[in-house]
């Protein structure tokens, strides 16, 4: 059966066997009657193939000669060979059944009744010229000189865009299990993630990005889901199912998609409804009590007009943490439990108008913010003890009893344990629709896409990090909504100049809600030593400690919205055969504000205090809420630019070498002081980016080599900065502002080989060299005994390995026996591992969060068809089970340094189909 290019079935039908004629019992005159309406059709289809094959022909030969900057000679002088051996076996197929009418003729000349023609439209469909065939339901990985990207909103081959660009197919996210964008940091070099939970998930690319939990700021690091741009960076803690590949392109973005964002995009590409009928299932089952499975078709619901796509996952496995607090032992904490889903329709009235709509619902309810104790040292760099420490609190006879259980308060320094006695589950819910409409006339292509987006995070998580009675309720609470339209147009004609340009707006509604309840020991906590010695010396000062903080909840809103517009454009102008002058242009008009307050209530009437109990009762308390404030809506206007100049040059058909140079800004932010609900708003962040590279592909194409050389400077980085502490004579607070200057220099590397047959060897790596330029306000690391603050400049950014790779073989040869479903079988393995050199992932540079190099390597063996149509696999994912650093916090008078760590080591059987 012909597939149109939409997966539509065409209504041309083949020749039927021969055999078949032999002994399906009707008259040989009805068979001749059949044949010599096939040999018809086949004459209809022969002079339309032979047509497409001109026209095809024509085209290559009366292309003017810039159209070789486009390359696309060898992919049509390859359809010509294909549609001329179409021609060969089509005659072939005529001549046979000429012969078989004339044998057929020849036995029953007296009784043959006439012939009757082929029905009108089965003619009709002849005629038609064949279509490209979609692709399968599931490709096999690529060589990078075949991969396909849309990154330009249009398709191109990976090697001939002239821009830094990563790419993981589906195939490959199937088969290693990469479903979020933490893993995808284990594929793609130079690209880091933190994902404490939804709110602290942070992406960076060349070791900066996002690195604190706030919504009045954007990530300088965006994410696109089929053409639809995320506001919140928490939208990303979901699984990535049913993706066709993701791309992750560096340098500042803008000029031809989305929201502008300064440091790179990741963009995610799912597969699209066909007419062509498909079906996939996938299965996980393994150590950890693993259960993976995901669902998905696709297929006709109106032929020719209506199709859809479907697809779920539900993704569990327990814990890697243990949980020492004896009332909670069903099972460890750092679980996964996610399930969710999408629906899309794809509606094609015509050839040239096509509308798909998107659904999709995600939930994650597990345990986050697990964060380990890493340290609490007793004395400062220097020497110095530090007097009062979280253990030396925990260590008062206050907590006595509890110790005296047999159960730990407390566990630091295991990265594998923990003491919490109300660490509860959180949620992550994220749910949206979407709907692309493309238009294809006048020369042009004409899309709109609609989008809204929905996600909360509910956090419930043990705030004091023991199993004392300290704080009940600890985390942010976020509700994030957006609503963007887009609309674009992109020359279709072939041209000296081909454009794309496009209009976008925005609206995100962003609501967190900060909530501290405090416990029964919370005043035995938080108080000084001094207060401590003298109310737990007495029963009525015991009492006093008691209800100085019991009850007392202490919340913080904010409200930031931001409404954004854009126009944008780029040009690409064919100067030669081989040399291309890309140029862009980007205009952001944003309206930003922010409105909050922050209050205590609740807590004891300290009833029955006198005195000295009472004075310190007040003064702990005090020490804890903060002052009220409610701040009125404030914001601002901004107007930004994204730029590009981006010239390229084909040395030959398979060697391009590129330059860019491209600015962009990153709006402000409506602040407000956290102590005073002052306003405090944050300026503009700029950068400036170079990227000069070459693409290649060698022997045949079997190898492929591209290399980037890079240099971008950042002034006004958004970050935390240490500043003076309005409320406390002396002393320092951090709140959100600008680093003055960043710089990133490095080379990025891409490699694939096709040995032979089989045999694929890749290897993906970086060197970054990422330094503070001017720092001087920086949050000084805790051991430095410095209230105030520090320069930072010339040293390494937190996050920021200096090399990181990934590398691997995959290898496939086929058993030497017997068939499966018309496929033959075949082994197959893989081996990737990836490496990053030593780095601080504390945001002060602090020494506890400092991760040596490391190594992490999944791997796996099965047997599977050639087609892949079924696979059966025995893998394992960190197979020599590291333990490393994602994030660490610091350390203070009330709380230890914690980390976040990267997925333990799980393994199992993995099971694919697809029909």
């Amino acid at each position: 059966m012909s597939i149109d290019r939409l997966g539509r079935p065409a209504t041309t039908k083949g020749p039927k066997s021969l055999k078949k004629n032999k002994t399906d019992g009707r008259s040989l005159s009805a068979k001749a009657g059949e044949n010599t309406a096939q040999i018809e059709t086949h004459k209809h289809n022969w002079a339309a193939l032979n047509g497409a094959a001109m026209i095809i022909a024509g085209a290559c030969l009366l292309a003017p000669d810039y159209s070789f900057a486009t390359d696309n000679s060898g992919d049509l002088a390859a359809e010509v060979e294909r549609l001329r051996k179409e021609l060969g076996e089509t005659k072939k197929e005529n001549e046979q059944l000429k012969k078989a009418v004339s044998n057929s003729n020849v036995g029953t000349a007296a009784s043959a009744a006439p012939a009757q023609p082929a029905p009108a439209t089965a003619a009709v469909a002849a005629a038609e010229p064949p279509k490209k065939a979609e692709k399968s339901f599931d490709d096999e990985p690529k060589n990078l000189s075949e991969v396909v990207v849309t990154s330009r909103r249009k398709e191109e081959k990976l090697q001939e865009v002239p821009i830094p660009i990563a790419v993981i197919s589906g195939e490959q996210m199937k088969r290693d299990n990469i479903v979020s964008v933490a893993d995808f940091a284990r594929r793609v070099p130079n690209l880091g993630v933190t994902s404490t939970n939804a709110r602290q998930t942070s992406i960076a690319l060349r070791g900066l990005g996002k690195n604190s939990g706030n919504e009045s700021m954007e990530s300088s690091v965006g994410v696109m889901v089929d053409n639809v741009w995320s506001t919140w960076v928490g939208s990303t803690w979901t699984n990535y199912a049913d993706i066709d590949h993701v791309e992750v392109l560096r340098g500042p973005q803008g000029t031809l998609q989305g929201k502008n964002s300064n440091l790179g995009l990741i963009n995610v590409v799912t597969q699209a409804p066909s007419f062509k009928s498909g079906y996939y299932v996938d299965g996980f089952a393994g150590n950890r009590d693993s259960l993976q499975g995901k669902v998905g078709a696709t297929g006709t619901v109106l032929p020719g007009l209506l199709a859809y796509r479907g697809s779920v996952f539900i993704d569990k496995r327990d814990g890697f943490v243990a949980n020492l607090d004896s009332p909670v032992t069903t099972g460890k904490l750092q679980e996964t439990n996610a399930f969710g889903g999408r629906l899309q329709f794809l509606l094609t009235p015509s050839d040239d108008v096509s509308s798909r709509l998107i659904l999709e619902r995600s939930t994650a309810t597990q345990s986050m913010s697990v964060n380990p104790n890493l340290d609490d040292p007793a004395t400062f760099a220097d020497g110095t003890a530090r007097g009062t420490t979280y253990s030396t609190r925990l260590e008062r006879s206050w907590f006595n009893d509890l110790r005296n259980s047999g159960q730990p308060i407390t566990v630091i320094g295991d990265p594998r344990k923990v003491a919490q006695d109300n660490k509860q589950v959180s949620r992550a819910d994220q749910q949206g629709v979407s709907n692309e409409i493309n238009w294809s006339g006048l020369g042009h292509k004409f899309t709109s896409v609609t989008a809204y987006k929905y996600a909360l995070f509910e956090p419930h998580h043990d705030g004091d990090r023991s199993t004392a009675d300290i704080m009940q309720i600890g985390g942010v609470t976020v509700k994030n909504r957006q609503w963007s339209q887009e609309l674009r147009f992109a020359s279709q004609e072939p041209g000296v100049l081909d454009y794309q340009g496009g209009l976008f707006a925005l609206h995100s509604d962003a609501n967190t809600l900060s909530q501290n309840l405090y416990g029964n020991d919370a005043g035995a906590f938080y108080a000084s030593n001094a207060q401590y010695s003298r109310l737990n010396a007495t029963a009525a000062g015991r009492e006093a400690l008691r209800q100085s903080l019991r009850g007392v909840m202490n919340t913080a809103y904010l409200n930031p919205v931001t409404n954004s517009f854009a126009a944008y454009g780029q040009v690409n102008w064919h100067l030669t055969k081989a040399a291309t002058l890309t140029v862009g242009l980007r205009d952001t008009f944003e309206h930003r504000e922010n409105s909050g307050y922050q209050q205590s209530f609740g807590g004891s009437a300290l009833t029955g205090l006198t005195g000295q109990n009472l004075t310190d009762a007040l003064a702990i308390r005090n020490g804890r809420v903060g002052v009220n404030w409610n701040a009125p809506t404030q914001g601002f206007d901004q107007n930004a630019q994204n730029w590009l100049v981006n010239p390229s040059y084909k040395i030959t058909k398979d060697v391009m070498t590129y330059f860019s140079v491209s600015g962009g800004q990153k709006s402000g932010a409506a602040q407000f002081n956290a102590n005073t609900g002052a306003k405090e708003n944050v300026k503009p962040e700029d950068v400036m980016d170079y990227e000069l590279g070459l693409k290649s592909s060698w022997f045949n194409r079997q190898l492929a080599v591209n290399v980037n050389l890079y240099n971008t400077d950042i002034k006004g980085f958004q970050s935390q900065l240490s500043v003076p502490d309005e409320t406390r004579a002396g002393q320092f607070r951090t709140t959100l502002g600008n680093v003055k200057g960043i710089q990133l220099r490095g080379v990025e590397l891409e490699t694939t080989w096709d040995v032979t047959k089989g045999l694929n060897l890749f290897l993906n790596g970086s060197f970054n060299h990422a330094v503070y330029t001017d720092f001087k306000d920086a949050p000084c690391p805790p051991e430095a005994n410095n209230a105030g603050a520090c320069d930072q400049t010339g040293l390494t950014l937190p996050n920021a390995p200096q090399f990181t790779a990934n590398y691997g073989v995959d290898y496939k040869v086929p058993l030497g026996f017997g068939k499966f479903n018309d496929h033959g079988l075949q082994w197959h393995g893989f081996l990737v591992d990836s490496y990053k050199s030593a780095a601080n992932y504390n945001a002060s540079l602090s020494g506890s969060g400092k991760q040596n190099a490391y190594h992490v390597t999944d791997g796996g063996i099965g047997i599977g068809t050639k087609s892949g149509q079924y696979n059966l696999d025995l893998v394992g994912r960190n197979i020599f089970d590291t333990i490393y650093l994602t994030n660490a916090s610091s350390w203070s008078g009330t709380g230890t340094a914690t980390g976040t760590y990267g997925e333990a080591r799980y393994f199992g059987v993995h099971f694919r189909a697809k029909f």
